[in-house]
């Protein structure tokens, strides 16, 4: 008799449990106070600034038909800039090196060319995220105004991370000291 209670008592147990953790799961699930709405916030992949840029300042339609203009107008001039300023100064910069004996300032009026060139490029597009700004009302302003920086960084292209490849390693003297003898890894 004693076995039929204890079963009966741990039916009565796992019952109980069962019920509080559907009771428990359907809360979680339905409660929400009232008026708020349900956001899902999907992660804009990196790289992707025009959508980003859209999603969060919640263009309309003739904003982002706007901007998808500015974007187009954008990338061409930017196309531009790299494959004729911006190559032909780096090259010149590099070729430099075949010539022997090439003074420190010949080589820093190649290497301003190439800055130029850098710079010509930082300015076209400070320009082009005015225009965006523009095109925005004061509530889209202030919300470009917070997230201007993480557009940039989503245009900037990914960072190499951990050590450098096997082979490459920095001039004699400009590393990091040896560890003392019989304390290696």
């Amino acid at each position: 008799m004693s076995n039929f209670t204890n079963n009966r008592w741990l039916s009565v147990i796992t019952l109980l449990l069962l019920t509080a953790n559907i009771v428990t799961l359907a809360l979680l699930w339905t409660n929400k106070k009232p008026g708020e709405k349900e956001e899902v916030k999907m992660p804009v992949p990196q790289g992707q600034v025009f959508e980003f840029l859209t999603h969060e300042l919640k263009l309309d339609a003739a904003q982002q038909e706007a901007y998808t203009k500015l974007r187009d107008e954008h990338q061409a001039g930017i196309r531009s800039i790299r494959d004729s300023v911006q190559k032909k100064a780096k090259e010149d910069l590099f070729n430099l090196l075949k010539k022997p004996g090439v003074s420190d300032s010949e080589m820093h009026v190649y290497s301003g060319r190439a800055a130029a060139a850098d710079q010509q490029l930082d300015e076209f597009t400070f320009h082009h995220f005015q225009k965006l700004r523009a095109l925005c009302n004061p509530d889209q302003q202030k919300r470009f105004d917070e997230i201007i920086q993480d557009a940039l960084r989503r245009m900037a292209p990914p960072r190499r991370q951990g050590p450098p490849p096997p082979g490459i390693h920095p001039p004699e003297g400009e590393g990091p000291p040896p560890p003392p003898p019989g304390k290696r890894e």
